[in-house]
């Protein structure tokens, strides 16, 4: 038999899961809107999906986008992947690592150059030629300049092993017309360069 006290009893046991249960809706409310007012202040930016070595074109496998806090972001940051796409690593990229308007070099320009990367034997000789510099480019077999008077756009040093350690050989990034490039192309499968200042 159901006595007063028993009713006031099942009142109140039934508040407190009320409570409890209001309570939980209140909390993972307020999580909610914390984690989605974190999720939108994240910036997307564009990353390394793999290791691209120094002086290597960047393509779409190369690149993907990430979400990052505003405060990890750098200046400079690349935002959309086909802006990436095209460029020069200008030094050895990691996976991971958020691309910038330092980390590569422009591919095409307007005016019909494009950047290509030129291997050289001679560390020495290619630091020398600092971004900025105008070289002329002639093979160790031939004393007729392959391209003359070209701009080096950058200078990444990397490894015959690990792009990323060691400085056995140089690659210098250098803007060129499209028949220079293919001339220096030509010119680097059957031979080593060398440049002269100038």
């Amino acid at each position: 038999m159901w006595t007063s006290e028993k009713i006031i009893n099942l009142i109140r046991w039934h508040r407190r899961g009320v409570a409890a249960v209001l309570a939980g809706v209140v909390v993972f409310a307020a999580l909610s809107a914390v984690t989605a007012k974190d999720s939108s202040d994240l910036v997307t930016v564009v990353v390394a999906s793999r290791l691209v070595a120094a002086g290597s074109t960047v393509t779409d496998s190369d690149v993907k986008l990430a979400r990052m806090p505003p405060q990890a972001v750098p200046e400079g940051v690349i935002t959309q992947a086909q802006d990436a796409v095209g460029k020069v690593a200008g030094t050895g990229i990691r996976a991971g690592q958020i691309l910038t308007d330092l980390t590569l070099v422009g591919g095409t320009e307007t005016d019909g150059t494009v950047v290509l990367s030129v291997r050289l034997d001679n560390p020495e000789l290619a630091s020398l030629a600092p971004p900025g510099t105008r070289v002329t480019l002639y093979t160790t077999t031939s004393a007729q300049p392959v391209a003359s008077h070209v701009l080096v756009v950058a200078a990444p040093t990397v490894s015959s092993g690990n792009v990323l350690s060691g400085s056995s050989a140089t690659v210098l990034l250098v803007r060129v017309t499209a028949d220079e490039a293919g001339a220096i192309t030509m010119a680097m499968s059957s031979s080593t360069l060398t440049l002269a200042i100038g």
